[in-house]
């Protein structure tokens, strides 16, 4: 039976790993289910995505079951931290903020931030220009983050639940400027014909992606460490990669 929010696999290998943070060998993971191609519900009511299957891999390799729940995405590292979730496969860039509050495993790819605008928009070519501007974000994401901190009230922060939502409130005008990670950018606009654009305004910052987990797993984050190598030495990790971010992708 398909569920919206929640996706229960069983994987089969020969032994399950020692785990003690995880009850009843099921792996409870989070993502928020609203950042395509990472993580979505498609039109049959599947929640699927890169991260779907990044998850599903490393559950075989640990040799568990596992349980991908959705979250909001404003609220899943305090989730995390409270124990409803063993870890979160969600491409969250590892900040030193979040790392006060969770552990972070290797990281799986790298992502930087990019500003977009409307095709004909001709008066955004430097953060300056932003000013007196609706700008968008994600809430809770490094973009969000960002739009905050460098605001200093000469623009007006929009936020919203996930990238779609996003995209069409640049696409109909009702924000100016959208900021969001770079890759699932351009996944929508290789999959989309979008009437908006990149615009170069120097320099943003950029981060590792990794998976969080609670504090004080070590087991668990060794395990997942041992399964990210595993998945990347054997061709795995390159397929998933093939799959939902393009072939021939370097994407490591």
């Amino acid at each position: 039976m398909t569920l919206l929010g929640a996706i229960s696999l069983a994987s089969l290998p020969a032994q399950a790993r020692d785990l003690p943070a995880i009850e009843d060998d099921v792996f409870q993971v989070a993502n928020s289910g609203a950042y395509p191609p990472f993580s979505y519900v498609d039109t049959a009511g599947n929640l699927v995505g890169f991260d779907v299957d990044i998850a599903e891999a490393l559950a075989d390799r640990m040799g568990v079951e596992v349980n991908i729940q959705t979250s909001p995405w404003n609220g899943i590292v305090a989730a995390l931290a409270g124990g409803r979730f063993d870890a979160c496969i969600c491409s969250m860039s590892v900040t030193e903020e979040r790392e006060r509050a969770v552990d972070f495993t290797d990281s799986y790819y790298s992502s930087g931030l990019s500003i977009w605008v409307q095709e004909g928009t001709d008066d955004v070519h430097s953060i300056d220009d932003f000013a007196g501007k609706r700008v968008g974000s994600t809430l809770g994401e490094t973009g969000n983050q960002w739009a905050t901190e460098h605001g200093n009230g000469n623009w007006r922060n929009q936020t919203f639940q996930g990238l779609p939502d996003m995209l069409n409130a640049l696409t109909t005008g009702r924000i100016d400027v959208m900021i969001a990670d770079d890759i699932p950018v351009y996944v929508a606009l290789n999959e989309q014909d979008l009437p908006i654009k990149q615009v170069d305004v120097g320099e943003l910052p950029s981060w590792p992606a990794a998976i969080a987990v609670q504090k004080n797993t070590p087991e668990l984050k060794e395990a997942l460490n041992t399964a990210l190598a595993e998945i990347k030495a054997d061709g795995t990790y390159q397929a998933i990669v093939d799959k939902w971010i393009g072939e021939g992708v370097e994407f490591d």
